[in-house]
């Protein structure tokens, strides 16, 4: 039986809405691109799926972007890691976590700094295509 290891895309995310609460954020995004790669396999496979960004405990610096909008790339934070442009999935993360976001098309950035970040992942993934492994 061999591993499948999923990494969440964050250029070209699209961000359709977000929810704030009481010292929580939630960022839906209507599409993420997420590559999957099987251990022993020539090619990966490239899917897309809608998922929500949880943050809770949080601080928000930068102003939030008008939605919906296109996630030009950006940084996760896991405690002393920082993901560029890419997560492993689950992120179900404690700690010192949070975002950054630069918006496509602008020169908008904005990072919630949290002490608890999930994505959620909804709906089933779509599939879009084989790739070859770089």
């Amino acid at each position: 039986m061999s591993d499948t290891t999923d990494t969440l895309q964050l250029p070209g995310a699209q961000l359709e809405s977000i929810e704030q609460g009481d010292n929580a954020i939630t960022l839906h995004f209507s599409q993420f691109e997420i590559v999957q790669e099987m251990e022993n396999t020539i090619e990966n496979s490239l899917w897309t799926q809608a998922c929500d960004l949880v943050l809770r405990n949080i601080e928000i610096s930068g102003e939030l972007p008008e939605c919906p909008c296109e996630i030009k790339g950006g940084d996760l934070t896991d405690n002393i890691f920082t993901w560029r442009d890419h997560a492993l999935l689950p992120i179900d993360w404690h700690g010192d976590t949070g975002c950054k976001f630069s918006v496509a098309g602008s020169d908008a950035e904005f990072s919630i700094n949290a002490e608890f970040l999930q994505v959620k992942r909804l709906e089933h993934p779509r599939y879009i295509r084989h790739m070859k492994k770089a």
